[in-house]
């Protein structure tokens, strides 16, 4: 394929490679000619990717000896990984879905990323509210907090992880986009972007446990279907992924979008009841009546 994007021999590396939009992402990326480091805890099975490396998100010595097999310059990344918590005790959904990301951009990327670099996360459409005021008080702390152990430490402190283990995934995600926010500081300067999207209902591996956490009726306001009339294929949140870490979004930093059809900005505007919008207090703390 031509390089009209601009990845041809680019270094890209993507977290969640094994399956739904990580993997997705790293096919495509394939196809453009970037030279791919797939990361995952399960194996991984995308042709044509320089390697594939075995990450447990949770754990930061995994993280340390993951990059340790990537080369010592990095142009794009792709943090794409996460899960949905309902399986997970609530600090460990944590670790995967923020943690390992904010260690990442913090302590790896800035030595191996240097000017046209980009950053590209994946959070998710129920984050809408994360930048109310009742929200941030949540979380604007563990983002802020100086490294690993101390971001653990700030959510302890808070008492999070004394909330019921599947919020951690809300929490998480809300607290993703205000760190997408919070590194234009660090790398604006360097003259590397960061931005992110925030998929609506997306074909995936979270299948089953997604049903489980947001049951479906068609009947209700917040089904995630709206206008489109169908979720998500993975290929369809890869490209935005994609097009956010090229060269045709070279102005764009800073970025949270929402992939979801429309359904969050009618939800905002109050074209359209639901939940999405809610600060976090609103939603660990429903008001009554």
């Amino acid at each position: 394929m031509d390089n009209f994007m601009g990845y041809q021999g680019k270094t890209c590396v993507v977290t969640g490679a094994a399956s739904g939009m990580g993997q997705a992402t790293a096919r495509l990326l394939v196809e453009l000619g970037a030279k791919v480091y797939a990361m995952d805890i399960s194996p991984i099975k995308v042709e044509g990717i320089e390697k594939s490396i075995h990450v447990d998100l949770s754990s930061k010595d995994s993280i340390d000896e993951a990059f340790a097999q990537v080369p010592s310059s990095v142009d794009c990344y792709f943090g794409v990984a996460g899960v949905m918590g309902a399986a997970f005790p609530f600090l460990k959904t944590l670790k995967i879905n923020l943690l390992s990301n904010k260690y990442i951009a913090e302590r790896i990327l800035p030595q191996r990323m240097g000017e046209g670099g980009a950053i590209a996360f994946v959070t998710s459409s129920v984050a809408a509210g994360w930048q109310k005021p009742d929200s941030l008080k949540y979380y604007r702390s563990v983002v802020d907090a100086d490294g690993w152990d101390e971001a653990i430490a700030e959510v302890q402190a808070l008492g999070m992880d004394k909330l019921p283990d599947p919020t951690a995934y809300l929490y998480s995600k809300m607290a993703m986009n205000y760190l997408i926010c919070k590194l234009q500081s660090l790398y604006g300067p360097k003259h590397v972007r960061v931005n992110g999207i925030c998929p609506g209902g997306t074909r995936s591996a979270f299948g089953s446990e997604s049903a489980e956490l947001f049951p479906i009726d068609m009947d209700s306001p917040l089904v995630f279907l709206g206008y489109s009339g169908r979720i998500a294929e993975p290929e369809e949140m890869a490209h935005p992924l994609i097009y956010l870490n090229s060269k045709y979004a070279s102005y764009i930093s800073g970025a949270v979008i929402f992939v979801d059809y429309g359904l969050t900005a009618e939800v905002e505007a109050g074209l359209r009841p639901g939940m999405l919008g809610d600060s976090f207090d609103d939603m660990i703390h429903p008001k009554q009546g």
